[in-house]
């Protein structure tokens, strides 16, 4: 019988190889959403009612023209914020993505909880692309790569005296 080795040696190591083997973080674009996400969303219900806004079953969001906040569920967790891109702009991809966590005082981030989703009428879990990029004070990814088209995602942080932050962002990629 082998002897059992804990999950996070095992990934300790994997982390170790990948760092030595190829780098901090490759150097091509992080693809967040592909044309296939955007499907999957769309064909499961979800309407467009005009160019500048989408309407779920639950709920229709007016959609900016930039990058942007447009609603926040939860704020008693760390602050998040999306520091790239900057706002009140339509964007070409790939895009330097930079949001930042900002604990509250006495608290720490807890990484573990991170979730980033991609909104449809289902919502699309797509954290396991960024986790590379993960880090205590948020997720920087210099090349990410969506799809043209208005895109809502969703960030939910946890700290570690249970606080929960929750935000939903636009953004609009160019053709």
């Amino acid at each position: 019988m082998m002897p059992s080795v804990p999950k996070t040696t095992v990934m300790a190591a994997f982390v170790i190889f990948f760092v030595a083997c190829c780098g901090s973080a490759p150097a091509h674009a992080v693809t967040l959403l592909t044309q296939e996400d955007i499907d999957r969303g769309t064909a499961r219900g979800q309407e467009k009612t005009a160019s500048d806004t989408v309407c779920t079953a639950e709920k229709c969001y007016e959609m900016p023209a930039s990058f942007a906040v447009i609603e926040t569920r939860y704020a008693t967790g760390p602050r998040i914020e999306v520091v790239e891109p900057p706002a009140d702009a339509e964007y070409r991809a790939p895009i330097r993505l930079i949001i930042s966590f900002m604990p509250r005082e006495g608290t720490q981030v807890d990484l573990k909880t991170f979730k980033l989703e991609y909104l449809k009428v289902i919502s699309i879990d797509i954290t396991g692309r960024v986790a590379g990029y993960l880090e205590p004070t948020g997720v920087r990814i210099e090349k990410a790569d969506l799809p043209p088209g208005d895109h809502k995602l969703r960030i939910t942080l946890k700290d570690t005296k249970g606080g929960i932050s929750q935000q939903v962002y636009s953004v609009k990629i160019a053709k």
